[in-house]
């Protein structure tokens, strides 16, 4: 992680010295000069990070100058801040300028001397990884970038699925036939397929035809029992979906137990993990007397025969050899084109590594189709802190993703267990933390930003590292991590302090924050993302913790919101510690809360922010202070259930804005009286994205100056 975090930073500082170089005065030659600093050890760090992970010396030493990167970034950005709202004020205190200036010239010379500090504390750990032995890593064995996806294409439209024919024949079968189980359970390990081929049956023509209605639902560790009985209804009575945020519990048991008793239906439950998950809705499911049935899918045969004790259990079996070498092929084809014998046999060996696993086989896929076999041959076999050989084929497959691509991988962990990621949210979110570059790919031609996070998302898929879905089109739709893909994801975001995920839940019984992070010591307060993720009870709503966030997580670059089942209205006071304190926050997502008045005027101090999502969120407005975030490149303001969400006349201040989502309703606030004043929006030169344009409340004449939409 470490070569991410300082290839990052040094991208970082090189942005900044372009972007903001008038911020930089006084102190410009000193953050090239670490720069330099940085970039020297960039080339050692591969080699470091693989052998910090068995070796604690050398893990402590990554630790540190991981630190220092990240000290250097907040350094350099701490001072654009200070500069920044100096000159917002400016009016206020211009009858002392002489003052102010005194102050700026002992600012920029305790900012020197810190970056002074920090040049030298990055320069004695260079000069201590000699007593490693750490040496630069040749990529020579590693095709090029550019070969692996020279256009955006999508070789892989559908699930890739080798050896499961006769399986899914078999539970077609099962399921068509009313006098058979009325529960059919797949049951295996993580990354055998059982999702897969769940897919594959639920989608079969013979099913179609055979039932009236279908539900899919996903039941993960951390699964809302609420959530997933409204999802089951609104796809099991369509008609009625609009009623369903009025039903309590126990009507909506009442309503999916009758119509899978009136209707034939099929109802999948994905990943269900224990037997109380099952307790906690079984009573939404009639089991004797009805002609609809349920497919399961799940790791622990327990909890299959707790559901039926009678019904049909399988278990898919692990691909054959020959089945394996078949999936390869899919994955590494046409890449390689020819395979010799000496790839074979090293095939034979790494396949025996991958147990069988679909999962690993891709991966391993994904490996091989970029390096030379030999080559990831002698890299598997070098891990030795692996429990078991499929471990060391994922651990592979993420040291040998380019620095740019680690920071995006483990950005999808913030997102909730079996979440579908909208993709083009997931990019733009890459994009605003700076992880994503024009240049990555060393393209001639001009090539848009967005266009980079897509290959760059397209580089996960392709090594199995992440699932998509495409929409109707043929067009990127959501993205997802497998189960045991993101339990690698947390595990090196941890050890990075890149993410931080909590999971708070609530309800009447109880109230439990817990965190595969955890929820105090230095780890996590210096964490710089933090994913929360609040499950509530409908009667009580909570932002528990929020305020602790904000006084004790000062380097965050993103929080992100994940609230389901709450329906009271809560206070922007409590958020008032983030705005004021995480001051270097690029990425906010306040998504699906409900709250009571206008967001805060001390949002307008964030000025570093560049990604704000307030989608599905219910309150009045937002401040004049909006127009004050000039780096904002991506604005979603699709709020729910205000007639008169009001919005102030500053957006056109945002000039950076490349994406910009309207209310679907609002009032232009700031008009003068008698004058029904519209949204300037003709500055914003970059928009691409404009979605929700109302004549009522903007200015057509803006449209014909947005040349990039």
């Amino acid at each position: 992680m470490a070569e991410s975090v300082v290839s990052s930073v040094v991208q970082t500082i090189g942005k900044l010295l372009i972007d903001e170089a008038k911020f930089l005065w006084g102190v410009e030659g000193k953050v090239k000069d670490l720069q330099k600093e940085l970039k020297l050890i960039q080339c050692l760090l591969r080699d470091a990070d693989v052998r910090g992970e068995h070796d604690q010396a050398v893990g402590e030493w990554v630790t540190q100058l991981q630190d220092g990167a990240y000290d250097a970034e907040d350094v350099i950005e701490r001072h654009i801040l200070r500069v920044t709202l100096k000159k917002k004020g400016r009016n206020i205190i211009i009858a002392c300028a002489w003052f102010v200036a005194k102050c700026m010239c002992w600012h920029v010379h305790q900012v020197g001397t810190e970056i002074d500090d920090l040049k030298t504390r990055i320069s004695n750990l260079t000069t201590r990884m000699r007593d490693f032995g750490i040496q630069p890593v040749n990529d020579g064995g590693r095709k090029q970038v550019r070969a692996l996806m020279p256009e955006l294409t999508y070789p892989y439209f559908e699930e890739d699925i080798v050896g499961r024919e006769d399986s899914i024949k078999v539970l077609v079968e099962v399921l068509k036939d009313e006098k058979q189980q009325r529960v059919v359970s797949i049951w295996g390990m993580g990354g055998l397929g059982k999702t897969t081929l769940a897919k594959k049956v639920f989608a079969h023509d013979e099913l179609k035809s055979n039932f009236d209605r279908f539900a899919w639902a996903c039941v993960s560790k951390d699964f809302n029992k609420r959530e997933i009985l409204m999802g089951i209804f609104k796809m099991l009575i369509p008609e009625k979906r609009g009623l369903v945020k009025d039903m309590s519990d126990q009507d909506l048991f009442k309503a999916l137990y009758q119509i899978q008793k009136k209707k034939r239906c099929i109802v999948v439950l994905d990943d269900i993990w224990n037997r109380q998950d099952w307790k906690d809705i079984r009573a939404a499911f009639p089991v004797m007397n009805t002609r609809s049935k349920l497919l399961i899918t799940t790791r622990n045969k327990e909890v299959a025969e707790c559901i039926d004790p009678h019904g049909f259990l399988y278990k898919p079996l692990c691909l054959s050899e020959e089945e394996s070498w078949k999936l390869l092929m899919k994955r590494i084809f046409p890449k390689t084109e020819k395979i010799t014998d000496n790839m074979k046999r090293l095939g034979d060996k790494l396949l025996k590594k991958c147990g069988g696993l679909p999962l690993a086989v891709k991966m391993l896929g994904g490996l091989l189709a970029t390096n030379e076999w030999e080559k990831i041959y002698r890299n598997i076999n070098s891990y030795l802190g692996c429990d078991d050989d499929v471990s060391k084929v994922f651990a592979l497959s993420y040291d040998d993703l380019a620095w740019y691509l680690k920071p995006c991988f483990l950005y999808l962990a913030s997102f909730p267990e079996d979440e579908e990621i909208p993709v083009k949210k997931v990019l733009h979110m890459w994009i605003a933390e700076g992880f994503v570059s024009p240049t990555a790919y060393g393209e001639e031609r001009e090539i848009t930003v967005e266009d980079v996070a897509e290959r760059h998302l397209m580089e996960l898929v392709n090594r199995g590292m992440v699932q998509v879905q495409f929409n109707r089109s043929g067009k990127l739709k959501t993205c997802h991590l497998h189960d045991v893909m993101r339990e690698l994801c947390i595990r090196k975001a941890k050890r990075g302090k890149f993410l931080s995920v909590l999971n708070i839940q609530q309800d009447h019984e109880r109230e439990e924050c817990s965190s595969s992070m955890g929820t105090e010591g230095e780890s996590t307060c210096k964490t710089r993302r933090l994913s929360l993720n609040m499950r509530v009870s409908a009667e009580r709503n909570t932002t528990l913790g929020v305020e602790q966030i904000g006084r004790t997580m000062l380097h965050l670059r993103t929080l992100t919101f994940f609230c389901s089942g709450g329906s009271e209205e809560g206070m922007w006071d409590q958020f008032q510690p983030i705005f004021i304190n995480c001051k270097f926050l690029r990425v906010l997502k306040l998504e699906d809360l409900s709250m009571r008045g206008n967001l805060p005027e001390s949002v307008g101090d964030l000025v570093h922010l560049r990604f704000l999502s307030l989608a599905g969120s219910r309150f009045e407005g937002l401040p004049k202070s909006m127009g004050n975030l000039v780096c904002m490149e991506f604005l979603d303001l699709r709020v729910r259930g205000m007639r008169t969400f009001a919005v102030p006349d500053v957006l056109w201040k945002l000039r950076r804005l490349r994406h910009l989502y309207l209310p679907h309703s609002f009032d232009v606030t700031g008009k003068p009286h008698g004058y029904w004043k519209k949204l300037r929006l003709g500055t914003l030169k970059n928009l691409r994205t404009l979605r929700n344009f109302c004549p009522d409340n903007c200015d057509v004449k803006d449209v014909g100056k947005l040349t990039n939409l």
